[in-house]
């Protein structure tokens, strides 16, 4: 399963850079407008420190402006995913890029027919968004089987990436289940290392290392 870590924060950039197996690095417009540098200077400081994927989003509402913006985004690092909003301009946009080999991702999918649109056309990867179809009542792992259904039957090759994820047991579950991707917000990934019972082994072995250090160091000659 790919892992992507969600943020535009150069703090987060640099974490991210100590762990090469994180597949890269994905934004969206809210996150771009937390920080205070221009968007290409963003771009490509994270394109300096991370190896893998980084994902843009466009801003432009209609297709051709969409697939001209696309363009631009795509040189502004080495391996560029380019998102599009899943809606008829975004995917008119989208097909136009695939044709072209560039890899892009329909985001904010939240029912099975943008799933059936978005397969047919054959994008890379689309975003079914499990935090707030949760919100809604809408069971957002279960939604995300019935679209890996969806895109088997029709032999698509379109990778689902979960987003909107709230807990690190989301993750889990998804890996579990052999889904492609998901990216994760930076206070999730900080989680996943962790574990209270983990830290009270090390406390334990820490304790039990300076009471031996202390006997032997005692009983030297």
């Amino acid at each position: 399963m790919e892992i992507y870590l969600d943020t535009a924060n150069s703090d987060h950039v640099e974490f991210a850079n100590r762990y090469p197996f994180l597949d890269g690095i994905t934004t969206n417009p809210s996150i771009i407008a937390k920080e205070s540098f221009e968007h290409k200077e963003i771009m490509k400081h994270i394109n300096e420190k991370v190896n893998g994927k980084i994902w843009m989003q466009v801003t432009e509402e209609k297709a051709d402006r969409m697939y001209e913006q696309a363009m631009e985004l795509k040189d502004w690092v080495d391996h560029p995913v380019i998102k599009l909003p899943m809606t008829e301009d975004g995917l008119e946009a989208a097909y136009l890029l695939r044709e072209k080999n560039i890899e892009v991702n329909m985001t904010l999918i939240y029912t099975l027919s943008q799933v059936v649109l978005a397969a047919k056309a054959n994008v890379t990867y689309i975003s079914p968004y499990i935090g707030r179809l949760d919100d809604q009542s809408l069971q957002g792992q279960q939604f995300i089987q019935h679209a890996k259904e969806i895109i088997q039957s029709l032999g698509a090759s379109t990778k689902i990436i979960g987003a909107s994820i709230r807990t690190t047991q989301v993750v889990s579950d998804l890996a579990r289940f052999g889904y492609d991707a998901v990216t994760v917000p930076f206070p999730i990934l900080k989680k996943m290392f962790h574990s209270p019972l983990t830290q009270e082994g090390l406390t334990a072995f820490q304790e039990d290392w300076e009471s031996y250090m202390e006997r032997t160091e005692i009983h030297k000659p």
